[in-house]
């Protein structure tokens, strides 16, 4: 039992690593007991050990603080909406202008302009929440009201509004009607037939 008590505590320790030296000793005691140990000493027979592969840690990842959820991000203004003229609006005869209407909450922010739009074409731009727009074609017109940074980027955009002036044509004017001016102009006259000769 004392003889193996040694090589336990010898086969412990390469167990533990302390056999980095890879080299263990063999000592025979003058009782004939025999002592495995790392240490050399005199008379001490050298035993090559294995090389075992060791442990090795992969290296650590620093440690990073937790990101907090970054909650979606609205639209700066709660309501950016055109409010006049109303969608589908027909502007009737004689009416060339309208007043466009917006409505804006907040307050325009600072560093932000309102660009109005008609047909595609910048109309106005500045701070105002109207602007009026005249001499309109007769037909089809669409608005846009958006909000541009100081780059001119646009910030928010209302939905377009789409409204139509109706006019006489050019070639089919109002005839006045006992000194009043009619609503409806005379029908176009049809050409008469060639006469049999």
């Amino acid at each position: 039992m004392m003889r193996r008590l040694p090589l336990l505590l010898l086969l412990v320790a390469l167990s533990l690593g302390v056999h980095a030296e890879e080299k263990g000793y063999k000592i025979v005691r003058p009782d004939g007991s025999i002592e495995f140990t790392d240490q050399p000493a005199p008379g001490a027979q050298e035993i090559p050990l294995p090389r075992t592969p060791g442990y090795q840690a992969p290296p650590s990842r620093p440690l990073t603080p937790p990101v907090a959820p970054v909650a979606p991000k609205g639209p700066p203004y709660s309501q950016l909406a055109i409010t006049a003229p109303v969608p589908e609006q027909t502007l009737q005869d004689g009416e060339t202008s309208v007043t466009v209407h917006i409505a804006l909450e907040p307050g325009l922010k600072l560093g932000h302009r309102m660009v109005v739009l008609l047909d595609g074409e910048v109309v106005s731009e500045g701070a105002g929440n109207s602007v009026v727009l005249s001499d309109l074609e007769r037909g089809a017109h669409t608005v846009v009201a958006e909000v541009r940074d100081g780059a001119g980027n646009v910030v928010q955009t209302a939905a377009p509004v789409t409204f139509h002036v109706r006019q006489y044509s050019k070639f089919f004017q109002p005839q006045p009607q006992n000194g009043a001016p009619s609503a409806v102009g005379p029908a176009p006259m049809m050409p008469k037939a060639p006469r049999a000769p």
